[in-house]
This record gives structure tokens, C-alpha cells and sequence, in this order.
């Protein structure tokens, strides 16, 4: 059901679920691949690529869009955004 945009969770909520693709990407049962809303460069693994500075940007509709470090300091003057390791 992957392979047709459907997946199953057998222990989400204690029940059997079936989900579309992006509600199982929200709901972290399954990634789907992104990439920058502007310049279109991947997103990497979740972990490194906040490490590296990327953030999501809201539109005037509310959809959430990854954006990378470059066009965040481009688009925004947002830079030296990187996590803290502690």
C-alpha cells in the first residue's frame, strides 16, 4: 500500500490505522523526501539537516515549507541559525 500512496500503523492509538502519505509523514509513520521551497537543494536526514539550519516557513495559508539555510539568510536575513549542541 506504500507504492500507492497508503500506509498502515498497526500501534498508533492502541488500533489499527490506514493513513495517506502526508498524514503518515505529520504523523512520523513514514518520511516523505523534501526539499527546499525555493531552490529545490534535498532535505537531509531530519537530525542533521536542523543541525545545519534548516526551518520550515509558514505561507499566507498556513502550509508549511522546508527551507534551507542559504535561502533562509537570502529570502529572510536569517542566518547562524544552527541548533546548539550541547
Amino acid at each position: 500500500m506504500l507504492e500507492l500512496g497508503w500506509v498502515i500503523d498497526p500501534g498508533l492509538l492502541g488500533r489499527e490505522g490506514t493513513y495517506c502519505r502526508p498524514c503518515a509523514h505529520l504523523l512520523r509513520l513514514s518520511r516523505l523526501a523534501e526539499q527546499c521551497v525555493w531552490c529545490e537543494v534535498p532535505m537531509v536526514e531530519e537530525e542533521r539537516a536542523e543541525d545545519e539550519g534548516w526551518a520550515y516557513y509558514a505561507d499566507r495559508f498556513g502550509h508549511m515549507h522546508p527551507c534551507c539555510p542559504g535561502c533562509l539568510a537570502e529570502r529572510f536575513g536569517i542566518s547562524a541559525r544552527l541548533a546548539a549542541n550541547p
